[in-house]
């Protein structure tokens, strides 16, 4: 009776973790082609993921002999490798185009690869055009090396964090998720020079820090309720 009532305790706490990652699972949609624009609607970014081609992973499995080196196979792999074109081989980075929108017309600034493997997941734009901000990494917010990225007036990268570099808070005062920290509630520029990012943890404590684009550095933290002008 002893051994059956342990039992039926480990049987209760494994229930309560599945529970618990069940309710901290997310479901992410497929990346798509994302459009954003500065405050004063003067520049527009548009983002496209990474796109990789419909036959791409069947051909690098091919190619790295990983399969089984039967006959049906191998004649499996020869056809397939004949029917496909080269494009079919070739994965397009995630791209960034900034425009400057001037009356019916838009002009193209720049066009570059981002850093991000799939995609960003928010992007923002200075009212002169002169920065781009990227934040979070598709399927993953919170983790990378590119947590938070800064372009220049030419579309390159000039600074890249990981959340741990520029938290106010520990990492796990965020709310957790299996793929993901949610870390940021939000973000903005508040001039042409400076970023305010607001951090916010799982008990909704909340803390600015200002960015500066030019000095590429931290200035201060600020309250939740500091008033920016």
């Amino acid at each position: 009776m002893k051994r059956l009532l342990i039992h039926l305790h480990y049987v209760l706490i494994l229930f309560g973790l599945s529970g618990s990652m069940i309710a901290k699972a997310d479901i992410w949609d497929n990346p798509r082609v994302q459009i954003y624009y500065s405050e004063n609607k003067e520049f527009k970014l548009i983002i496209t993921p990474k796109k990789i081609p419909d036959k791409y992973y069947q051909w690098k499995n091919y190619k790295n002999n990983k399969h089984p080196q039967t006959k049906t196979i191998l004649r499996k792999k020869l056809k397939f490798m004949q029917s496909i074109s080269p494009k079919d081989t070739i994965l397009i980075p995630c791209m960034a185009e900034l425009y400057q929108i001037k009356g019916t017309d838009s002009i193209l600034l720049w066009k570059n690869k981002l850093l991000n493997d799939i995609c960003p997941v928010y992007a923002i734009v200075s009212n002169n055009g002169s920065s781009v901000a990227t934040f979070d990494n598709w399927y993953s917010t919170g983790y990378g090396v590119n947590v938070f990225v800064i372009y220049n007036a030419e579309g390159e990268a000039k600074r890249t964090y990981k959340l741990e570099e520029i938290s106010p808070f520990p990492l796990n005062d965020y709310s957790l998720s299996i793929s993901s920290i949610y870390w940021r509630k939000n973000a903005r520029f508040i001039d042409n020079e400076r970023i305010s990012i607001e951090f916010a943890t799982e008990n909704n404590e909340i803390k600015k820090r200002i960015y500066n684009t030019k000095k590429l550095s931290f200035e201060e933290y600020l309250p939740c309720n500091h008033d920016i002008i």
